[in-house]
């Protein structure tokens, strides 16, 4: 039987706009638990979900949570983090949810930390402009059949979603969806079995099989600053097998990336590339190394 904990907390000034400040700090050890943390005003939140909760390689205790569900919904000024399994960590069978509504957000959501990631699944909505949101599933480590996905509506926004990243990672069998409704996003990244950094031969870059990423966007300038719009599978010394990558833009002054299998010591084989583009002045890069792979840029 899962063991539910439900935390509300809500403040209302009626003699003025502001809101005070609440801080929700919820940590569960063992399995099968389920956080609920709802808050209105100015607000920190997290929860923390598993056996360990040192973030450091070195730590005696080894972090699993399995069978975890965690909710954050928020409303005003936020900063939401969920961790499951975060100590050299393993997260199965786990979901994370952070809705947020308001501008200048924060969002974090963390599955397996230098370990596993299997059968998890994380959702981060936020409505709003000038926000943050990232998911990070399995780092130096094994992320498999995983789903995540980031929707942001508004302008100025920032998200990403790693799946199996960091040296020696292993990426299968996963999705990851970026939805954007707005424009000047500056950073809009899928890394799928990717090294974070620069690597190269014996550096232990990462494997990325049978994934999925996709991006949408609706509006215009979007990756035109910062890291830029782009899809990673198995880069910087990495190998990308039956993987898919698609993004869809529709506005001005555009800019998309799509790599797979991309460094030093590279292979892609088999995998699927895909850019879209509606509208006037975008710019499109596909970058495939290795065999028996497709790549089809559309710009209307």
């Amino acid at each position: 039987m899962k063991k539910q904990l439900i935390l509300t907390i809500i403040v209302i000034s009626l003699t003025s706009i502001s809101y005070a400040q609440n801080n929700a700090e919820t940590i569960q050890k063992g399995n099968d638990n389920d956080a609920t943390v709802t808050q209105v005003g100015s607000n920190n939140a997290s929860i923390f979900q598993g056996s360990g909760f040192v973030f450091y390689p070195a730590a005696a205790e080894e972090g699993t949570a399995e069978g975890n569900t965690a909710t954050i919904d928020q409303n005003g000024s936020f900063t939401a983090y969920i961790g499951q399994g975060i100590n050299e960590g393993t997260s199965i069978n786990s979901e994370a949810f952070v809705i947020q509504s308001g501008s200048n957000g924060y969002a974090d959501i963390f599955q397996g930390v230098l370990g596993t990631a299997e059968n998890a699944e994380a959702n981060i909505i936020q409505n709003g402009s000038g926000n943050y949101g990232a998911i990070r599933q399995s780092q130096v480590g094994s992320a498999v059949d995983v789903g995540a996905s980031v929707t942001q509506t508004g302008s100025g926004n920032w998200s990403s979603v790693l799946q199996g990243f960091g040296g020696n990672s292993y990426s299968a069998n996963n999705s990851a969806t970026i939805t954007q409704a707005g424009s000047n996003n500056a950073s809009t990244t899928l890394l799928q079995g990717s090294n974070v950094a620069a690597a190269g031969p014996g550096s232990g870059a990462g494997t990325a099989e049978n994934n999925t990423g996709t991006i949408i966007q609706n509006g215009s300038s979007n990756g035109t600053t910062g890291d830029g719009v782009r899809i990673n599978q198995g880069i910087n010394g990495g190998s990308a097998f039956n993987n898919t990558g698609y993004v869809l833009q529709d506005g001005d002054f555009n800019n998309a990336i799509v790599n797979q299998g991309v460094g030093n010591n590279m292979l892609s084989e088999n995998s699927e590339a895909s850019v879209y583009q509606y509208s006037d002045n975008n710019v499109a890069t596909v970058d495939q190394m290795g065999n028996n792979n497709s790549a089809s840029i559309t710009q209307n």
